[in-house]
């Protein structure tokens, strides 16, 4: 197996184990715990979480969005503002929030500032620019 297919699949087992878990009322990490409230803030993606490991990547990407992928970027950034790093994230998303966007919304903003980085670390075979990712999302609550 890949380095990618195995990736892949052992996301997806995490995934859905951390929900079973949940569903159980299991003790979580705080990090697990953040990974189970954003699985619940997008509903549309429930019937996906118990089955990860028998849907199939078309399946998956019915809409056009991997959910995977948009739960993970939405759970980064929670963890940024719940460890304060970068502390850029946590006033951004609040100021996004005082210019009227949800919550949600906000994360989502922020989220699609982050998407492009990694788009670029891949691309560019580069490190994490953290004062590039920050600069960006300043831009967002202007």
């Amino acid at each position: 197996m890949s380095a990618n297919r195995e990736l892949k699949s052992l996301t997806r087992q995490h995934i859905r184990l951390v929900w079973d878990a949940a569903q159980s009322d299991a003790p979580l990490s705080d990090e697990d715990a953040r990974l189970v409230q954003v699985m619940r803030e997008h509903p549309e993606y429930t019937h996906l979480w118990g089955r990860l490991d028998k849907v199939s990547d078309e399946e998956l990407e019915q809409t056009g969005t991997n959910p995977i992928v948009h739960i993970i970027i939405h759970q980064t950034i929670e963890n940024q503002i719940a460890g304060g790093e970068p502390r850029e994230v946590r006033r951004v998303v609040k100021m996004l929030m005082r210019q009227g966007l949800s919550r949600h919304e906000a994360i989502h903003q922020v989220g699609s500032v982050l998407v492009g980085e990694i788009y670029h670390i891949l691309k560019d075979n580069r490190p994490f620019d953290e004062l590039g990712y920050v600069r960006q999302i300043r831009q967002l609550a202007r």
